[in-house]
């Protein structure tokens, strides 16, 4: 019986070493979603994406966004929509449809080259394939392509770039220094992972002169960025359970995998002398983080690593019961698979729904280009991109005119029962609707029915006129 068991054992694990199952496990995670949602634009990004594609498509790369805070210098990086503007203008797929289906494609290749990158160290399969088992299930890397978002092109084009330096061919390294003059098209903080990842591997095999032709991207990013210079570095910090996927992250880390992650770290301990530079090389992207919670997807990377030697490590320690030490594994695994199934399950619903989406184009058809609708940050993208009208407030803070201020009365709004107060507000920046949903009801902003802002849209028909009320969806207009 115990032999019989062997056998399976050993049999299970050649079949999930294997490269094309790897994949393949890699590939139903990613599309699994869309089967629930429907192959549609999905989430703030792609919407985002979506308009500013369509705006270079027709005006070129605009100084000026009419639409987001009210109106605001254009200063995004331009790396995502230039690339799906070309690739329209080159092959006539529409936006839409590039939206929906490059994640898929920039994720199976980037799990490819994940896959490939590890071969090439010579990590053994076990490892090898718990690394990307581990990657598949982060919700880091789950949110960055089953939908698209601003780290689907660039995070191929690094990990795109890596495998052609560390490959000794003729041509891959000038197709490596044009991937990452590509990359400085993109955030600073993709350039940034980028270099300092080829920095270090030069520094490990003592190449470092090979780093010299790089360094000048750092130069043509911040021309090509030069708002740093102007406002400053866009740092996005949180507070540290923001971090976290189990509290509230939208693309945090399992604590499962970071509990891994250290036990991958003592395993490198062993050998501090020798491994001392990937201490140094994690504890600099530990820093960046930081300074901005969209690096999570690049220390996501380094933690699948360190998670699978975590795993390794573990399984060979002394242990006093062996049946402990499987129940253990179980436990770290399954906290794994389970945040992995979480995050697709919290992805598996169309946003917005259908309700939103029409309410939005009833503000489309009824109001005039210049007015303004207020609703809750989250919105503030589909009002722009669906409704085709300014919002109040949006989720890209990052370089937006007075930004402090304008959080400052969106909460004041919401809970004032002032009203004197909330009209001059909505005179002064020329407010003419506000949209309210039910998880705006539900939590997000209020917790009772008069709460702030309610209380005043229903005691005041004079001021407030309910022009749209669908399945908890409310439009209100000002008279």
């Amino acid at each position: 019986m115990r032999n019989a068991l062997q056998k399976l054992k050993k049999a299970y694990t050649k079949l999930f070493v294997k490269e094309h199952i790897i994949l393949l496990i890699g590939f139903i995670a990613l599309t699994l979603p869309y089967f629930f949602r429907g192959f549609s634009l999905h989430g703030q990004e792609s919407y985002f994406y979506y308009r500013i594609s369509n705006l270079i498509l027709g005006e070129n790369i605009p100084s000026y966004d009419f639409l987001s805070f009210g109106g605001r210098a254009f200063l995004y990086s331009i790396g995502s929509p230039l690339t799906l503007a070309l690739i329209k203008l080159l092959s006539g797929i529409s936006i839409e449809t590039l939206l929906v289906f490059l994640p898929l494609i920039f994720g199976f290749l980037s799990l490819l080259l994940f896959y490939h990158i590890l071969k090439y160290f010579k990590l053994r399969k076990n490892t090898l394939s718990f690394s990307c088992y581990l990657l598949i299930l982060s919700p880091a890397f789950l949110y960055s392509f089953v939908h698209f978002t601003s780290f689907a092109i660039p995070l191929f084009l690094n990990l795109l770039g890596f495998y052609l330096v560390i490959n000794k061919k003729k041509l891959y390294p000038y197709l490596a220094f044009l991937v990452y003059l590509m990359l400085s098209f993109f955030e600073f903080i993709h350039v940034l992972f980028g270099l300092l990842l080829i920095f270090f591997y030069f520094y490990k095999i003592k190449e470092l002169k090979r780093f010299i032709p790089y360094s000048f991207i750092i130069l043509l990013t911040l021309y090509l960025n030069n708002h740093f210079i102007k406002f400053g570095l866009d740092i996005i910090n949180k507070k540290i359970y923001g971090y976290l996927f189990i509290f509230g992250g939208e693309y945090g880390l399992s604590i499962f995998l970071l509990f891994l992650a250290f036990f991958g770290l003592m395993y490198l301990w062993r050998r501090k002398y020798e491994n001392i530079v990937y201490y140094l090389f994690f504890v600099i992207n530990l820093f960046i983080l930081v300074l901005n919670i969209k690096y999570l997807i690049y220390i996501s990377l380094i933690l699948s690593i360190l998670a699978a030697h975590g795993l390794k490590y573990i399984y060979k320690l002394r242990w006093n019961s062996l049946l402990i030490r499987d129940i253990t594994v179980i436990i770290l695994l399954g906290g794994v698979i389970s945040s992995g199934i979480s995050f697709l399950a919290g992805n598996s619903h169309q946003d917005p729904n259908d309700k939103i989406y029409n309410a939005l184009l009833l503000l489309r058809e009824k109001t005039n280009p210049r007015d303004a609708v207020l609703s809750h940050e989250k919105y503030g993208i589909y009002i722009n991109s669906i409704a085709n009208r300014k919002n109040f407030v949006d989720v890209n803070k990052a370089y937006a005119p007075r930004a402090e201020l304008r959080y400052y009365y969106l909460n004041k709004i919401f809970h004032s029962r002032d009203l004197t107060n909330t009209l001059k507000v909505f005179n002064e920046f020329r407010i003419t609707h506000i949209l309210i949903t039910p998880e705006m009801k539900n939590g997000l902003v209020w917790n009772t029915k008069n709460e702030g802002l309610l209380y005043l849209l229903n005691k005041n028909p004079e001021y407030f006129k309910l022009i749209y009320n669908q399945g908890g969806i409310e439009v209100w207009e000002l008279t």
